[in-house]
């Protein structure tokens, strides 16, 4: 009952945007922290101002504007920081807490950068964890890494390795190593940190633990539109339904944190 009075809410409403989670339904994603102009997008939908704790389904797009910057959190604890003037597309994300060799994630690079300090969904599939760029498609064996596209694509490495691998090849990057990809048909090469040209430079916020979310938030309706955002009055272009116990659910799961470093 509560399954159909769930999607009878949603329809009801006219739904386009960012949506909460049930007991019934993985949470797959939210918005832990946001700062400056961050906008979302689900598939061909409008794009409307998003704002903390809203959650995120598949097929979504989320974008940075100058002087921006938005952290994102997953459900197997993976932790996504995006830098100003990034777009940020989750193409699949499934994670299964009883089965976590079953659980995949394909994000998108568009542009701009991010860094990953990933959860659960690698933990016993080093394979599950993609992040596709239009350079070169970056496979998480590690922990923690960062990706910027400037043309080229860089790719630094903080904990564990990541393999990066185009059309000419792949080739694997280690802890403290940094590689630049030229385009889609040049194979990657290792490069100093003095050749990144201030590329890789993330904000100095605090990142909640790499720790799987508790579980998902109880049930319910909560605001509709720009009050989903902060009170930014009119920044909303679409409906946008966030749950309010949702967003003070997983809020407190965030309570930890790390500290990012500039490299």
């Amino acid at each position: 009952m509560r399954h159909i009075f769930r999607l009878f809410t949603i329809a009801a409403l006219g739904v386009a945007g960012f949506v909460p989670s049930t007991p019934l339904f993985a949470q797959q994603g939210y918005v832990h922290e946001v700062s400056g102009s961050v906008t979302g997008q689900v598939g061909a939908g409008s794009t409307a101002r998003i704002g903390r704790g809203m959650t995120i389904p598949n097929n979504s797009t989320v974008v940075t504007g100058a002087n921006s910057y938005a952290v994102l959190k997953f459900e197997d604890g993976t932790v996504v920081l995006l830098k100003e003037n990034t777009s940020f597309h989750v193409q699949s994300y499934a994670y299964n807490p009883k089965a976590p060799e079953n659980s995949n994630a394909i994000f998108n690079l568009v542009r701009g950068g991010l860094r990953v300090v990933t959860g659960l969904v690698t933990s016993r599939n080093r394979d599950a964890l993609r992040v596709a760029t239009s350079h070169a498609t970056i496979g998480i064996r590690g922990t923690e890494f960062s990706a910027e596209l400037v043309n080229p694509l860089f790719v630094g490495v903080q904990v564990g390795a990541v393999s990066v691998t185009n059309a000419a090849g792949s080739m694997l990057v280690g802890a403290g190593q940094f590689a630049s990809v030229a385009s889609p048909t040049t194979l990657g090469g290792l490069v100093s940190a003095g050749q990144l040209g201030g590329a890789l430079q993330f904000p100095n916020v605090p990142l909640p633990t790499a720790a799987p979310l508790p579980g998902p938030p109880p049930a319910g309706p909560g605001p509709i539109g720009a009050g989903a955002v902060g009170g930014a009055a009119g920044a909303a272009t679409t409906a946008v339904v966030i749950g309010a116990a949702a967003a003070a659910g997983i809020a407190a799961s965030g309570s930890g944190s790390s500290t990012t470093t500039h490299h």
